[in-house]
């Protein structure tokens, strides 16, 4: 009897984990699509703006450094799910105990990134492992396969992708269009890519050739950093799956 009840246990167990991961994931779905059509919208009215822009910026070159020493140390986590990701992050934590710098610079930058978007933008909080993290594609076939960036913020939210790496890589930002049609962004030296990622459909190619690395800095921003209690759960579990535990 009692074999029968722990067993009963960690069916309900299971059962009640597996329709959570559905059911976050149809959410995550049915944000991206809808979001995708209002982007759509918003670029048939060409008003501010509308989903991704190429900014002039730049970590400084001190910082850069510093930042290639940090990827070479081995800090962070590599998560492999097949199919859909390869990569090491190295996240925010690990970041502000390793070089704080980095950080600094980050928050610093919040008003230029607030005249790009036309609004007042903040960076997110500190114990988000994504807020001011680290991306490392060091192995022939690291890629993140198609996807949208869910925004559990209260405000808008925006993703500014910073490379580090300009040689030996054939970095690219790849997303589709409001017409559907895949455009690939050479990521140039003293350039940033400033995106909503629940709003462009995109994704990390994998390299063109063998041996080749890309490091690329990922810093957030809302206009509203506030996160509600179930959204909140939402986005450990998605950072769980991207980034690992923590």
């Amino acid at each position: 009897m009692a074999n029968l009840k722990r067993q009963g246990a960690l069916n309900y167990i299971f059962t009640t984990i597996i329709t959570i991961f559905i059911f976050s994931f149809i959410y995550m779905v049915i944000q991206g699509a809808i979001n995708y059509r209002r982007n759509a919208h918003c670029q048939a009215k060409n008003v501010g703006f509308c989903g991704l822009k190429e900014i002039d910026l730049a970590v400084p070159d001190e910082l850069n450094k510093r930042v290639r020493t940090l990827v070479d140390q081995g800090l962070g986590k590599r998560v492999n799910i097949v199919g859909w990701k390869a990569g090491r992050t190295i996240d925010t934590q690990t970041v502000i105990k390793h070089l704080p710098e980095l950080y600094d610079w980050y928050k610093s930058i919040a008003s230029q990134i607030s005249k790009e978007v036309n609004e007042t933008v903040k960076p997110t909080q500190d114990y988000l492992p994504t807020t001011c993290a680290v991306l490392v594609y060091e192995h022939d076939n690291d890629f993140i396969n198609w996807h949208y960036d869910v925004n559990y913020f209260n405000g808008r939210f925006f993703t500014l992708l910073i490379p580090v790496t300009y040689v030996n890589t054939c970095t690219k930002y790849t997303y589709r269009d409001a017409n559907n049609q895949i455009i690939s962004l050479p990521i140039k030296q003293g350039k940033s890519i400033l995106f909503e990622g629940d709003k462009v459909f995109h994704m990390a190619s994998k390299f063109c050739a063998k041996g080749e690395k890309r490091i690329v800095i990922s810093v957030q921003f809302s206009t509203d950093p506030g996160i509600s209690f179930i959204n909140r759960f939402l986005m450990r579990l998605k950072d769980t799956a991207y980034i690992g535990a923590y």
